[in-house]
């Protein structure tokens, strides 16, 4: 196993609990493939540190697991000399911020301070309101427009029945499995095996906000989000919403930072992501000419 380092640096806050800090993760090379470890522990991830010493001594952490997962899967797809992407096509995505380009029709909001008018809009508090603070702020939302609010408080099912009832919105729940008061599960390929999400979802189908309307029951929809990481990471987020997914999803998060070369090398076609050049994940000269150092 090879690691390489890397940082981040954010354009904009990144959410109430990351600011604007420097993101650190390290790139993995395992055989032929590759694969990102991108650590939030304001999530609750181990370190950075932590994880690549664990992976060395064989630990493994559910980041280091689908780390490994993706690295699998971009080895077997370079062997083949093919891309994970072919016979694909990447899902429109939403834009992370307030101030969305006009071919965005649906914005994530970290903050409501600023909402943009003409567009959908995607709300997370990142379960840091009370219920009652939830009620009291929802009363200020546009509500035509909002299609979800993501972790509004700590999530208990009852409480968010409740919630529902009250205010009349859709709520989503990151990086977590039920469905009592939840509408939408945010999924992270970076952290959560999909497939095990999808299991549980309409006939293992991810669902638009447009499939459940005029069908006489709720449907609960599945949104794949990257982990705000590096661009090798949000592309194996990009792999699986294109694999099992159509509606609007959360992929585009390479504008929160800075340019470097991956950046630069990303192409989208208004709202949706281009497969990246190369085989497996792409970005093959980029990933082959960084300095390796091999894990300790």
């Amino acid at each position: 196993m090879w690691i390489y380092r890397y940082a981040l640096v954010p354009r904009r806050t990144l959410s109430a609990l990351a600011g604007t800090r420097t993101r650190e993760g390290a790139l993995l090379r395992v055989g032929g493939g590759f694969a990102d470890i991108h650590p939030w522990p304001e999530l609750g991830d181990a370190p950075l540190d932590e994880q690549l010493a664990r992976l060395a001594r064989g630990d493994r952490t559910p980041l280091l697991l689908r780390s490994l997962a993706c690295a699998d899967l971009d080895a077997r797809a370079r062997a083949a000399g093919r891309s994970l992407f072919d016979g694909l096509t990447i899902p429109r995505s939403h834009w992370p911020g307030d101030d969305p380009p006009p071919d965005f029709d649906t914005v994530k909001l970290k903050s409501i301070d600023r909402i943009p008018p003409n567009v959908w809009l995607r709300i997370d508090f990142n379960a840091q309101l009370t219920p009652e603070q939830f009620i009291y702020m929802a009363e200020a939302l546009p509500r035509q427009r909002v299609d979800f609010v993501e972790d509004p408080c700590p999530y208990d099912g009852a409480t968010w029945n409740a919630l529902r009832e009250t205010t009349g919105l859709r709520l989503a729940l990151d990086r977590g499995v039920a469905d009592e008061g939840v509408d939408v599960l945010v999924v992270k390929p970076a952290v959560q095996d999909p497939s095990v999400i999808l299991s549980r979802v309409d006939g293992g189908v991810i669902l638009s906000r447009v499939d459940g309307e005029g069908s006489g029951g709720r449907k609960l929809e599945v949104v794949v989000t990257s982990y705000m990481d590096h661009p090798i990471g949000q592309f194996f987020a990009a792999y699986v919403a294109a694999q099992h997914g159509r509606g609007t999803h959360g992929l585009f998060t390479h504008v929160l930072y800075e340019p470097d070369a991956f950046i630069d090398a990303i192409r989208a076609d208004g709202a949706r992501l281009l497969p990246p050049e190369g085989t497996g994940i792409g970005f093959d000269n980029l990933l082959e000419n960084l300095p390796w150092k091999k894990l300790a």
